[in-house]
Formats: C-alpha cells, sequence, structure tokens
C-alpha cells in the first residue's frame, strides 16, 4: 500500500470515485478524524483505492470496494501520522537552563547554548560547508540527507520519495563517499 503511485484516472475510475465519494467521509467520520485536517490526507488513499480495485480483478472478486478503500485511506492517514511523529523526533533547537552558574571566564557562546560552545563564526562556516556539500549532491541524494537530518528513518524517506530500498542505499552509499572525498 505504501509504495503505489497514484497515476491519472481513467473516464471509468473518476465515475466510480464519484459515485464512491461518500466513502471518505463515512470514514472520516466513523473514526473521528476532522474532516478540515484529514480530508486532504485521505483522498489519496480513496483513490489509490479506486485505482487498484478497478485494475486488479482478483481484489474485486475477492472483496468489496468499501473494504479496500477503507484499508488504504487507513494506511494513508497512518503513513501521514508516522511521518508527522518522525518531525517530532528531531530536537528543535538547544536547551538553555537559566539557573545555572557560569564561572566568569567561560565562553559566552555556551552560556546562550550555541551547539558545542563554537562561536557564531564557526557556525557560519559550518553551514557554508554544508551548503557546498549539499550542492555536490543529485536532487535525489539531497532530498535523502534532509530528511535523515530531519529525523525520518530510511525506510520513512525511500517510502515517501517512492524509491526502493536498494536504490535508497545506494543512494545514502554515494554521500557518504562524497562526503568523505570533501572532508578528508
Amino acid at each position: 500500500m505504501d509504495n503505489y503511485k497514484l497515476e491519472p484516472l481513467t473516464d471509468f475510475e473518476r465515475k466510480f470515485a464519484t459515485e464512491n465519494h461518500n466513502l471518505v467521509y463515512d470514514f472520516l467520520h466513523r473514526h473521528g478524524y476532522s474532516l478540515e485536517n484529514y480530508y486532504d490526507i485521505s483522498i489519496f488513499g480513496f483513490l489509490k483505492a479506486v485505482q487498484i480495485y478497478n485494475r486488479r480483478e482478483d481484489l474485486r472478486k475477492k472483496y468489496a470496494f468499501p473494504f479496500i478503500s477503507q484499508q488504504y485511506i487507513r494506511s494513508e492517514i497512518g503513513n501521514h501520522c508516522r511521518m508527522e511523529d518522525a518531525k517530532k523526533r528531531k530536537p528543535s533547537g538547544t536547551l538553555v537552563s537559566l539557573d545555572a552558574e557560569y564561572a566568569e571566564t567561560e565562553n559566552l557562546y555556551n552560556c546562550i547554548g550555541v551547539v558545542g560552545g563554537k562561536s557564531p563564526e564557526s557556525e557560519i562556516m559550518a553551514m557554508e560547508r554544508m551548503a557546498e556539500m549539499l550542492s555536490s549532491l543529485s536532487d535525489t541524494q539531497r532530498k535523502i540527507a534532509e530528511l535523515k537530518v530531519d529525523g525520518y528513518s530510511s525506510k520513512e524517506i525511500y517510502s515517501a520519495l517512492e524509491i526502493k530500498p536498494s536504490t535508497y542505499y545506494v543512494e545514502v552509499n554515494r554521500i557518504k563517499k562524497v562526503l568523505a572525498e570533501m572532508i578528508g
């Protein structure tokens, strides 16, 4: 369910989706999801269900469409929630304690919470090096690196980018090689 890529709907699929569109509202209402927050997410699961149901005869013989649509909508909402949780795993900043005592001779930047006690100049230089490294990566590699820095797991990244796991790991190894060449 995760890696299915939507394609433009055929005329028959468009008509089928229109006739069964109420299933999206029923699902959201039955499970207590806000229409305002989850409609845009759930509709993609519904459209995937429409395509798969109409393109796979084995599913049509075995299951009713409401069941298939419910599974795909649930999967889409679950994927969205996992992605949101991944964003929360990334620390949003440095913690600063106002109760801590600091010696007068200690670097002021340690007191205000700059990571590792680096000066603003060092931080800017590090950001410049990071931008240079990212510019030497392909678009896919850059997206992988950015999502990894944002706290996403490998599975979440290759699912979000809709690439095969093997492709993901090949790209990660290429990223490591590029960074090793630039650093070392």
